[in-house]
This record gives C-alpha cells, structure tokens and sequence, in this order.
C-alpha cells in the first residue's frame, strides 16, 4: 500500500492511495509515569516500538508543537510519521511504501537521512508495519503538482506552514514546471509566530502564559476564571504575519512578482492569510489546501 503523509510542524496528515486518511495534531509527549486509575485514566498512550506515547489531542496538556531542523535524527518526528501510517492502514500485518516532504531549503540535505530513517519494521499498538520504501519529496514541489493541470506562463506557489513557509517560482511550459531556484526557498515563519505573538498579547493582559498549540483554532480561553474572546488577538496577529510574509516575498521576488501568470496557496495556513497578503498577484487558494502537500506525494507516488 501507498501512503503520503504530510508530518507538519502543526498538523500531520497522511492519505492512502485507497482514500483513507487521518488529521490531527503535531502533538506528542513520552507517557508520563503517574498512579494506576484504571477505566479512569483516558486514553492509553500509544505503543511504538517499545516506546509509550501521547500523541494529538491527547499530548495538548503535556507537549509543545512538533519542531526539528533534523527530521531524520527527531524519535518525535519519526514516530508520528510511524503513527500516522498504521492509522489509514489499521490492525494487523501490512507491507508499505512512503511518500513524504521535507521543507525546500532542507530538502538536499536531509532527504536520503530521512528515508533511511523511516524504513524498516515498525509495532504500534496491534498495527504491524514492514516499510520497504520511501520518497522523500520536496514540499512546495508537491503541493503545486497537487494542482494536477497545470496553466502554462509563470506560476508561484506560497506553502504557508505552522513553522515553516515554501515559496516555489516556475516556469510551466506544456504542463511541465520548470523551478527557477534563485526565487525558490523556505521562510522561517508561519502560523506558529502569529499564535506565539497571541500568546504574548494575552500574558500581558492576563498573566497567564499560553502556549502557541493552545491557541490553534479555540474561539476563547479562560485565564483567571475570566473568559477571553481570541477573535480580535488573531486578527491582529494574522495581519502582522502576512505583512511580515509579504515583505520577504516582496524582497526574494523582486523582478518577477509583477510578472507572475498564476499564485496559489496551499497549506495549512492558507486560508488564514490569504485576505492579507499585500501586494501580491491576486492569489488562488488550492482546493482542500491543508492536504496539498499529501495528495501531490501520493501522485508523485505514481
């Protein structure tokens, strides 16, 4: 079986070429050791190879958001990965290739470390897994294939992650992208500085501290026994994040953004800023943009 998986820094998302697929948080913690509750306890951590973890939604009170410069050498990253393949495939004995993405500026360095990372025999739970093969694949790549046809002319794509942002420049010429490198890289932004930047706005408010994980998609929070509405604190924040965003891609593009055929946005942080991105060609959000990057693997995958 083929399986994509997208190990974002805020989500992870893997997609079988059978149509199954599973979303959740880049959430995960060791099990911490604490008294025997029995049917009180929650959920049982999660099993791999050897190793008890909490992982999702079930980590958000014991762990930070997934984050490593090394995806190849971060047990975190690498069990995730793991997770979320035994997740789409269920219980039982299952041969499986992978197709997964690395940032484009990482992605020379790092992607034969990370396919010979994951491969190999994985136990999760009662999901057994032989990985016999990995493709690693660039992640702004995947998300504009993703797209499927692609119009010819000057083509950019805008991959906003939670940690991370790709942006990819080429050349289509009879459906064939041609990348131009020089306009091509990896921000280190992303949504995660606009939640951090919320964050910080609420201590100096409240007092109490928030995670930026803590602040993903909640419509309030309550600090002191006082409810606080996050609407006005994300607004501001989103603005000031895509000012910053467009701003770089202002400098990195400059000579060809004003020239550009087509902009697409896809990931996960697409939808949040794209009505405030300034400055830029008219952008077209790619459809079901958090899945992008998976379902381009997938096709990659062949």
């Amino acid at each position: 079986m083929k399986i994509a998986i997208d190990a974002g820094h805020g989500y992870t998302k893997a997609l079988s070429e059978t149509g199954e697929r599973v979303l959740f948080p880049s959430l995960i913690a060791l099990a911490p050791a604490g008294p025997d509750l029995g049917t009180f306890a929650g959920a049982a951590p999660i099993v791999v190879n050897g190793r008890p973890y909490l992982i999702g939604e079930t980590a958000r009170l014991s762990a930070t958001s997934l984050f490593s410069h090394d995806k190849a050498t971060d047990p975190f990253t690498l069990a995730l990965t793991w997770y979320a393949a035994a997740t789409v495939t269920g219980p039982g004995y299952h041969t499986v290739s992978l197709g997964v993405g690395l940032p484009l500026s990482w992605y020379a360095v790092q992607k034969v470390a990370l396919s010979t990372a994951l491969k190999g025999t994985v136990d999760i739970d009662n999901c057994h897994l032989l990985i016999e093969s990995v493709s690693v694949f660039p992640q702004g790549v995947g998300a504009l294939l993703a797209m499927g046809s692609l119009p010819d002319g000057l083509i950019a794509l805008v991959d906003i992650g939670y940690r991370t942002v790709d942006y990819l420049v080429a050349q289509v010429r009879g459906g064939i992208p041609t990348p131009i490198l020089d306009r091509s890289g990896t921000w280190q932004g992303g949504m995660h500085v606009a939640y951090t930047a919320m964050g910080q706005r609420l201590e100096k408010d409240t007092h109490v501290r928030f995670e930026a994980h803590e602040l993903v998609e909640r419509e309030a929070v309550t600090a002191q026994g006082r409810r606080i509405l996050l609407e006005p604190h994300r607004t501001a924040a989103f603005q000031a994040l895509a000012a910053d965003l467009s701003r770089h891609l202002a400098t990195v593009w400059d000579g060809v953004g004003d020239k550009l055929d087509t902009l697409l946005l896809a990931g996960g942080g697409a939808l949040a800023l794209a009505t405030y991105l300034a400055g830029l060609t008219a952008p077209t959000l790619l459809p079901d943009s958090q899945w992008a990057n998976a379902q381009g693997y997938l096709g990659l995958m062949g």
